[in-house]
């Protein structure tokens, strides 16, 4: 880099000064030639009108014949050390000093012969066909009518000349040469300096702005170190405006990408600019890409939507569902982004997730639904019982008791009902409080099993527990656990004829203990299992009824274990009985219960 600017300096610096010396040598060269071919014109023209004069005296003593000229044209040529010609009016060489005339041409053409015919000194510079070399020639009109012309060869002016090249280039060069070599240190020292500001200036354009500041050094220039230091500084201020684009750009990224909805931008041709994961969960089979085209989706919905918004210039929404890979819903909001000059440049949509809202939705419909239809039986018992004793039954003694005991029953199974509507309300709402703490599964088991023993006996059930690790202990609310066992095994009776068997066991799985309740009854087939712990759900209703129970047991199973950070599930063959299983950490890992989880259509939750 320093070599180039060194190079380019010195073709700007020293170029010019070769240029302007060479023309300097030329024209004072020329100046001079041009001055001593003047002079030596000036000369010639007097030596030929002396020399005129002397031929006139000399010819009028001795006689005008070729003898006296060449004569005399010698001697004149040595005394002048000049070639001496003499010709008459029609161009005959009568004498010359250096030539035999009969071998010479006729000079009646000779432009200075012609121009001394009228009467005035004539001169011409040419090349001399007789001699071969350039001569300078000067001519003089004679009072025959002829000429008499001195020539001198240009070698002398040429050599003069040349000697003043010679000394004007040495002394130009005895000036120049200390500038060349002042010019060459201070262009080094320019270039230096300009190749830091360009390596300077190539580090901010790369992004690094981390750059410490030199010490100027003696000789460099002040403007070039003023520029330095405004390099620095422009570094300095970038750096902290990068630090702050950064920042923000990356917590934009982060709130962006940590949004649960899902963020589109496309700009005004529908091509995406940018999008979060979240929409890359909802929509995996479309292409997500920078520059893709919103016009290549399968949804065509959407790509009409973002058309919708730039025609409109406002914002707009739909709900779209879609059922492939899974069948979701999301309501689409749409808004223009504008341009400081009110021109639509992109448009922003954000996808919020309504499957979970219209499936709660339509669960709240089918609570509401199936807690009258489960009330409304009760109920029209206890009234047409209770109208029969108003009418007077309540003084029949053969039926009045009966009927009594009916009402009972039916007030018994809503009281059971609203306390489980209590206890499942209160999962749900994260009211109700556990005490969590470690307990010896062997003792839990044995004790919930002594308690339940009595029950299953009336129903000529055996009730089997495996041998347990004594040294199994769960973390976990006793209260709670003993709610699901014996949920768990009251549900295990009601399906297993009388002479069955219910098995419970527990075995390690890693940091989990997993319980199971194994049954020996009819068993549940497969498209029922999936559903078994929604709420109010069941297999077969009218045997269902008939056996008790309000239907809410398992499903205040799945959120107990669910509250202990543990998994339920099924395991069933239609014939042959079921296991019911669910899972508790046998480590102290539960510090609170977690968030609540809706309910769902499959069977196996939180696995």
């Amino acid at each position: 880099m320093t070599a180039r600017i060194l190079v380019k300096l010195g073709l700007v610096t020293v170029l010019p000064l070769g240029v302007v010396a060479s023309a300097v040598i030329v024209l004072v060269s020329n100046i001079t030639t041009a001055n001593l071919e003047s002079g030596l014109e000036r000369s010639l023209a007097q030596m030929a009108r002396l020399t005129e004069s002397a031929l006139l005296a000399e010819t009028t003593l001795r006689g005008r014949n070729e003898k006296v000229y060449r004569e005399l044209a010698t001697e004149i040529a040595a005394r002048v050390q000049a070639r001496v010609t003499v010709i008459d009016s029609a161009g005959k060489v009568l004498a010359d000093s250096e030539a035999d005339p009969k071998e010479m041409d006729n000079h009646a053409g000779r432009p200075e012969f012609v121009e001394s015919l009228s009467g005035r000194t004539a001169s011409s510079k040419r090349l001399s066909r007789t001699v071969g070399t350039d001569f300078l020639y000067v001519a003089v009109p004679t009072e025959d009518g002829g000429a008499v012309r001195l020539a001198l060869p240009l070698q002398e002016v040429d050599a003069r000349a040349q000697s003043i090249r010679n000394r004007i280039a040495t002394v130009i060069a005895l000036i120049v040469v200390p500038l060349i070599l002042a010019i060459a240190w201070w262009a080094r020292r320019i270039s230096s300096q300009l190749s830091g500001i360009v390596s300077l200036s190539n580090e901010i354009a790369d992004g690094k702005f981390d750059i410490d500041a030199s010490a100027p050094k003696p000789g460099d220039l002040r403007e070039l170190n003023e520029l330095t230091s405004s390099l620095h500084a422009t570094a300095g201020k970038l750096r902290s405006t990068f630090n702050e684009l950064q920042e923000e750009r990356s917590r934009f990224v982060t709130a962006v990408n940590g949004i649960g909805e899902g963020i589109l931008v496309a700009d005004r041709w529908r091509r995406i600019v940018l999008y979060n994961p979240a929409i890359a969960h909802m929509f995996p089979d479309e292409t997500l890409t920078n520059n893709a085209s919103l016009d290549k989706w399968s949804s065509k919905q959407i790509p009409a939507l973002f058309r919708q918004a730039i025609e409109r210039g406002k914002p707009c929404s739909i709900d779209l569902s879609v059922q492939e890979p899974a069948q979701r819903s999301w309501r689409v909001s749409c808004a223009p982004i504008m341009s400081r000059k009110g021109k639509i440049q992109a448009v922003a949509a954000v996808f919020h997730d309504i499957t979970e809202l219209e499936r709660v939705d339509r669960m709240r419909r089918d609570f509401v639904i199936n807690v009258s239809h489960e009330l409304r039986t009760p109920l029209a018992s206890i009234k047409g019982y209770a109208e029969t004793l108003l009418d007077g039954a309540i003084h029949d003694t053969a039926n009045n008791e009966r009927f009594v005991r009916i009402l009972w029953q039916n007030a018994q199974r809503l009281t059971e009902l609203t306390s489980d509507l209590m206890t499942l309300s209160q999962l749900e709402v994260k009211a109700r409080e556990f005490e969590f703490r470690k307990h010896r599964v062997e003792e839990l088991v044995q004790l919930i099993g002594e308690d339940m023993r009595p029950q299953l006996e009336r129903k000529s059930l055996q009730l089997k527990v495996q041998r347990i690790d004594p040294t199994y202990e769960a973390w976990c609310d006793s209260s709670a656990m003993q709610q699901i066992l014996t949920n768990l095994l009251d549900n295990a009776a009601k399906y297993t004829p009388e002479g069955g068997e219910i098995e419970v066991g527990v075995r390690r799985r890693g940091a989990n203990l997993d319980f199971s309740v194994r049954d020996s009854g009819m068993g549940i087939a497969e498209e029922h299992i999936p559903r078994l712990f929604e709420r109010f759900y069941r297999v077969d209703r009218a045997r269902s009824r008939e056996l008790g129970g309000t239907g809410l047991g398992l499903a205040i199973v799945k959120h107990l274990v669910q509250a202990h950070q543990g998994s339920v599930w099924v395991e069933s063959t239609l014939g042959q009985g079921s296991t019911f299983w669910f899972s508790l950490p046998n480590e102290e890992t539960v510090e609170a219960p977690p968030p609540a989880i809706p309910e769902t259509d499959a069977a196996l939750v939180a696995r």
